[in-house]
């Protein structure tokens, strides 16, 4: 068994071991009352052949729904099942039949003549057993659905997240090989402020959630950086909670980036006039966050197809549907960005 076939049978079989024993525990306790059992000793000649039946029932229902449904019926192939079906029964009526004659030759000349049985008995049983087969199938079969469901969507904000965070990268090191150009000596602090928040984002896309703190933190320190790559020709304002505020709260990682970083991006190309403003606040378990940043040159407003904003909707409505709002676009002299996550 491979890997990955491995955890999953690990997983269905308990459930259907469960299953089967919840169904035949029943009519085993029906058959320790037999009065047969309660003599002293037991008649095994009348408990006999009634064993034998139950083993031919549970054999009959587990041939049918192991190999006759699954080959023949799910294949739409019904009246090579129906054929299989009959088949089979007349395959386990001679069995039981034959260990009957070997076993308990009374019991079996004394039911001689009823020649149906145990045939009609077994096909009558599998019959019966058919629709709660279908009806766990049914469960089953819908309960995997969800979970790829699940899977499908946690794959889709991996695929996400592996888009925002090599475009931070590059447009960060863009920066930097410009500052290094000019033999700048804010590059090496810069590096180590790139380095620090590259180690955070490594780490925090391994958790589903992170505490509200770190992220605001990283956000404080990638606005630093902004703020100390862009000198005085950008101003920078920036608010956020406090660290007593965001205590007990938690976060999509990097869910805020993509808008901060879209904000420099954009509002950072006029050569004069450009600023960004961020505002975070948090009330009541709800997270606000509004920013400000200037129009970019009017030659360049349609030069970029940046995939951060779209990736944010995306993460949004997969980790948080029906608990957020989002509004971005321009306005006379800015954009505008307004998000309302509750926690």
């Amino acid at each position: 068994m491979s890997p990955d076939i491995a955890p999953v049978a690990a997983r269905v079989w308990p459930g259907r071991v469960l299953r089967d024993v919840l169904a035949w525990l029943p009519m085993l306790a029906l058959l320790l009352l037999h009065p047969a059992l309660q003599a002293r000793p037991p008649d095994w000649h009348v408990l006999g052949p009634v064993l034998i039946g139950l083993l031919a029932w549970m054999v009959a229902v587990y041939g049918n729904h192991l190999g006759l449904v699954p080959r023949l019926f799910d294949q739409g192939r019904y009246g090579a099942y129906f054929g299989a079906l009959v088949g089979w029964v007349l395959v386990l009526h001679a069995a039981v039949r034959g260990l009957e004659w070997v076993l308990f030759p009374k019991e079996y000349l004394a039911t001689k003549a009823l020649w149906y049985q145990p045939g009609l008995n077994l096909f009558g049983q599998m019959l019966l057993a058919l629709p709660f087969l279908f009806m766990w199938r049914a469960v089953t079969q819908r309960r995997d659905a969800q979970r790829n469901q699940v899977l499908a969507q946690e794959q889709q904000l991996r695929l996400l997240e592996a888009q925002v965070n090599p475009h931070f990268l590059f447009n960060t090191l863009n920066s930097l090989y410009a500052l290094s150009l000019t033999q700048s000596p804010r590059t090496p602090d810069l590096l180590l402020a790139l380095a620090e928040l590259m180690r955070y984002q490594l780490e925090s896309t391994r958790r589903p959630q992170v505490p509200l703190v770190e992220e605001l933190d990283y956000l404080r320190s990638y606005a630093q950086l902004q703020e100390m790559r862009l000198g005085p020709r950008c101003p920078v304002q920036v608010e956020l909670p406090t660290e007593a505020e965001a205590a007990g709260h938690t976060i999509a990682p990097l869910l805020l980036l993509a808008l901060v970083e879209n904000a420099f991006t954009h509002g950072t190309r006029r050569a004069s006039g450009s600023f960004v403003h961020l505002r975070l606040a948090l009330a009541g378990g709800r997270l606000t966050l509004m920013l400000r940043n200037a129009l970019p040159p009017a030659a360049q407003a349609q030069s970029g197809t940046g995939t951060g904003l779209p990736n944010t909707r995306q993460r949004l409505a997969l980790l948080y549907p029906g608990r957020h709002h989002l509004h971005a676009a321009p306005a006379a002299n800015e954009f505008q960005t307004d998000l309302a996550i509750d926690l």
